[in-house]
């Protein structure tokens, strides 16, 4: 039997695991926290988190959120939910929870992969896969900077913690709070800090565009940001069909129709009354930066629960901290929303030097294969708006891969077309290359993708119109796999003429 171990049991590992359970795989899936949920694990969890997706564009496919589930449901509703389907399709019993990958090296013939793992006990083994794929997320690894003068501030009796840390609002009950940072992580921890805090301070470098739930109180969030055709209104490299009429003779409406959705948000959030008015159009920045104005954030802010205060945190400073341009924030909590490492360090060094450019973006074609590392695959290292559709996507043409069904270009055309990419990217794109690990907004050009690289449909449903202008549903996607079965059987019964293979005439 063929054998694949995936380093992490979250979003992304959990359905890799149930899609290679699929295909007949032995699967070993390890975990360092005690239950399943990646981010959603209740270690990571901090007081107020949910989602940032409504609830019915952020479920797999074959298996949608219950429908007594919130809008945008909590945090411990998503690991329940998770949990819930590790069990209904028999991922349970693969995984090996509180256990920790601590190396991963190709065996020698290079058919495979040596990985070294460690429980809680302190026990070590060492098992032999024909496939590893890490899934350990991009938010995996805190980054806290390493700040001068955070010795001296805790040896006073400061406190430095990122935002996966603070789990209950009681622990900075009295507290002088900083934050550092401008994402949905800061914003959130500083909106859970003002339950108890005595004063609350929002430090970041930059503004950035945050999202209401509702546009003009009673717009949907998802009508737009979740659709094709609101995806269109970006400008990608290779654009698609009606794309390129609306950047080209279009684009005066299309910027028209930002400009308004700058102004309602100026308006809704009394941005630039409070000096958070970004200064990147926000056609630009979207991207995996992107976040909801979730916890009253905006109205803390307009009523003093939360001061804003830009700068760079230069050094500790005893009772706060020092600014790069010489101010000062008193604090006994420096908490720092400053989001996560992206790194694999089980693997070797001359792996991830084959994995990442030299500035550090990861190089994968698809997002998911490196070009010259044999069976070794990323999965949720594509980030999206949808997480779960694009890692159910990834999973399945990993699968198809690894059973010799999809032809790959050669190792240098892929590798020219991953450049071609993150050039493309950091000329016109920069707050979306995120390490090459974010494919927002352009989330249904990279799914078209992989769905074509397996002769997929990429129109899942027979009305067209409704499934451009309609938020993503991912239930469309469930056929998926019996698609590419049925396809596979007509292709090895005797040819009948005149039957064309679905695929290649509903491609779009």
């Amino acid at each position: 039997m063929r054998r694949i171990g995936i380093v992490g049991a979250g979003i992304s590992g959990l359905v890799t695991a149930k899609t290679f359970l699929e295909e007949g795989f032995g699967v070993t899936v390890f975990e360092t926290e005690d239950e399943v949920g990646g981010v959603w694990a209740r270690s990571r969890r901090y007081p107020g988190l949910t989602t940032q997706n409504p609830r019915d564009t952020y479920a797999f496919s074959d298996f949608p959120m219950p429908t007594s589930y919130p809008d945008w449901p909590a945090g411990e509703q998503v690991q329940a939910y998770l949990a819930a389907y590790a069990d209904r399709f028999g991922v349970t019993p693969c995984l090996r929870l509180r256990t920790r990958v601590t190396r991963a090296e190709p065996t020698g013939d290079g058919r495979g992969w040596r990985v070294t793992s460690e429980d809680a006990e302190g026990r070590t083994e060492t098992q032999e896969f024909d496939w590893l794929v890490v899934a350990n997320g991009i938010h995996s690894a805190p980054r806290v900077p390493d700040l001068p003068g955070r010795a001296e501030f805790e040896a006073a009796g400061g406190r430095v913690m990122h935002s996966t840390q603070l789990h209950d609002a009681a622990e900075v009950a009295g507290k002088r709070v900083a934050v550092i940072g401008y994402a949905k992580s800061a914003a959130d921890a500083a909106c859970a800090a003002t339950a108890t805090a005595r004063e609350v301070t929002l430090v970041f470098r930059r503004a950035l565009w945050k999202m209401p739930k509702y546009f003009f109180g009673r717009v949907h969030l998802k009508y737009v940001l979740a659709t094709r055709f609101s995806e269109a209104l970006f400008r990608d490299d290779r654009p698609e069909g009606i794309e390129r009429v609306l950047h080209s003779v279009g684009r005066p409406g299309v910027w028209l129709f930002w400009r308004g959705v700058e102004r309602a948000l100026r308006k809704s959030f009394a941005l630039d009354a409070h000096g958070l008015t970004p200064e990147v159009p926000i056609e630009k920045m979207v991207g995996c930066s992107l976040s909801l104005a979730a916890g009253g954030f905006f109205d803390h802010v307009r009523e003093g629960r939360i001061r804003v205060r830009r700068g760079q945190p230069a050094r500790f400073t005893d009772g706060g901290l020092e600014l790069g341009d010489g101010g000062r924030v008193d604090a006994d909590v420096v908490v720092f929303g400053t989001g996560f490492v992206q790194d694999a360090p089980f693997l070797p060094r001359w792996v991830m030097e084959r994995v990442r450019g030299t500035d550090g973006s990861f190089r994968l074609f698809r997002s998911i294969l490196p070009t010259d590392v044999p069976r070794l695959a990323f999965i949720g290292y594509n980030s999206s708006l949808y997480s779960q559709l694009t890692s159910e996507i990834g999973a399945r043409w990993l699968a198809e891969h690894a059973q010799g069904r999809i032809s790959l270009p050669s190792q240098a055309e892929m590798g020219r077309q991953i450049d071609e990419r993150l050039a493309w990217l950091r000329a016109n794109r920069p707050d979306s290359l995120a390490g090459g690990t974010c494919v927002v907004p352009f989330n249904f050009h990279y799914i078209n993708r992989l769905l074509r690289d397996m002769g997929a449909r990429t129109w899942r449903s027979r009305n067209r119109l409704r499934e451009y202008m309609m938020p993503v549903d991912p239930s469309l996607y469930g056929d998926l796999r019996a698609e590419l079965e049925a396809w596979r059987s007509r292709r090895a019964a005797p040819h009948e003429p005149g039957i064309a293979r679905e695929a290649d005439v509903a491609v779009g």
